[in-house]
């Protein structure tokens, strides 16, 4: 599984933890002290930390005055090669947890920056990392005052010289090539003559024009607008057809996205368009009355906040590489949050969660949920209660969404095939839509 914020996961694990395995490359004080502030104080903890980044030595001595406690061991670990892991072990209930990528430990790898970790629940493989670890803390150096002192006559040159060239790389100016890619291809190399969504469609997207309010811009994204009104002609007869006809609702105005920027939204950049179907104008409208005001929200626009946009809705996206077919859950302002807070109280129940797992597993393993930030296939969950962790950690403040994505050239995107495979996917997110959202109706 892909954790973007290694923070959230982190939060639960070293709360719980019975011992951890750390192999880092730097560690920042902060970020240091965040984790000995809020671990489990009866926690066993092994950490190995290296000295090619520049680990400031308070850390260092912070972790010498701790191995006094028959709690806390920590070793340098230095060879001729760099030392550059960022390995993170949990045992927790006798179970191992480990997230293996790219972040240090670090305020900016752990939250800020963009980074990518596996998080690791298999025990076997857990057990292998955990080999590695003790081979590597047999052959480290101990955090001597020896040892710390001679490194600390190296860091205090070495670090003014690397704040100097991070200033530096600053204001390096690149230049972006004229080729886009998609994945592991240039959309220049793509014969767009069978595809649904030609190649100006996903060109409107390129990252020069998120912010771009002019009027050649916006006639660029009134193209998307078009393609999608074509494709919502197409498959919105066949919806009773496919047993969505609940969605079958004429409100043309309001399917596709908007195409130019909006003063006041949530975003101003416009790096995607959608054309997406939900709950009808007249079932929206009586949210307005039922709240005059969406709990712990500002309002400035009442009919805004109640509008099609701030339900749940099955939907079909394009951006510059990809297309999504998605139950989609919006984020900030409205936030789906009368969707949300049905769903959350529908998982309190043993038999919806039952149901709702037994949903999740028929889909196809190319079926995802993505959630505050997270992504997890859905053939991944073993259980109804791990999927019931895993959406116990839903944000209104991001997306939410269940369904799969697409490359331009996989079959199923072509002119012939785009729309069919729409409505199959829809078909096959609308009973998991229906049991989810709110019903006013039923209220």
């Amino acid at each position: 599984m892909i954790v973007s914020n290694l923070k959230s996961s982190f939060e639960d694990s070293i709360a719980d933890a019975e011992e951890i395995w750390f192999a880092v490359a730097l560690i920042k004080k902060e970020t240091y002290d965040y984790i000995q502030e809020n671990i489990n104080k009866k926690c066993k903890q092994h950490i190995l930390v290296g000295i090619d980044l520049p680990t400031n030595p308070v850390v260092l001595r912070k972790m010498q005055a701790k191995l006094e406690k028959q709690i806390f061991e920590a070793c340098i670990y230095k060879t001729d090669n760099n030392y550059h892991p960022k390995v993170y072990l949990f045992k927790v209930n006798n179970n191992y947890t480990a997230f293996v990528g790219s972040s240090n430990l670090t305020d900016g790898g752990l939250e800020d920056n963009v980074e990518l970790n596996y998080k690791v629940t298999d025990q076997n493989d857990c057990i292998s990392i955990l080999d590695w670890f003790n081979d590597l803390y047999n052959n480290a150096y101990p955090l001597t005052d020896e040892n710390i002192i001679e490194y600390e006559e190296q860091f205090n040159i070495i670090s003014d010289l690397e704040s100097q060239l991070k200033k530096r790389r600053k204001f390096i100016k690149l230049k972006k090539t004229t080729k886009i890619t998609a994945h592991d291809y240039s959309l220049d190399q793509i014969d767009f003559s069978d595809r649904y969504f030609k190649k100006e469609h996903h060109m409107a997207f390129r990252q020069e024009l998120w912010t771009d309010t002019s009027r050649s811009a916006n006639n660029e994204r009134i193209k998307v607008q078009d393609k999608f009104l074509e494709l919502n002609n197409l498959i919105f007869p066949k919806f009773t057809k496919y047993g969505i006809g609940e969605l079958a609702h004429n409100t043309k105005n309001h399917i596709v996205s908007m195409y130019q920027h909006i003063t006041g939204a949530t975003s101003q950049k416009l790096g995607a368009m959608w054309l997406s179907y939900g709950k009808s104008q007249d079932e929206i409208k009586k949210y307005k009355f039922f709240f005059p005001k969406l709990p712990n929200k500002k309002i400035n626009d009442e009919d805004d906040k109640m509008s099609f946009i701030n339900h749940a809705r099955l939907q079909i996206r394009i951006d510059l590489d990809s297309i999504g077919i998605w139950l989609l859950f919006g984020k900030n302002n409205g936030g789906s949050i009368f969707d949300r807070d049905a769903f959350r109280k529908k998982m309190a129940t043993i038999k919806f969660r039952d149901d709702f797992y037994s949903m999740i597993k028929l889909l196809p393993t190319d079926y995802f949920i993505y959630l505050n930030k997270n992504k997890k296939f859905c053939n991944e969950f073993k259980s109804s209660d791990e999927l019931n962790d895993f959406c116990k950690n839903d944000n209104e403040r991001e997306y939410f969404y269940i369904g799969r994505n697409y490359k331009i050239l996989d079959v199923e995107m072509s002119e012939k095939n785009l729309p069919e495979e729409t409505l199959k996917v829809f078909k096959l997110l609308f009973p998991l839509y229906d049991i989810m959202i709110d019903k006013i109706d039923n209220r």
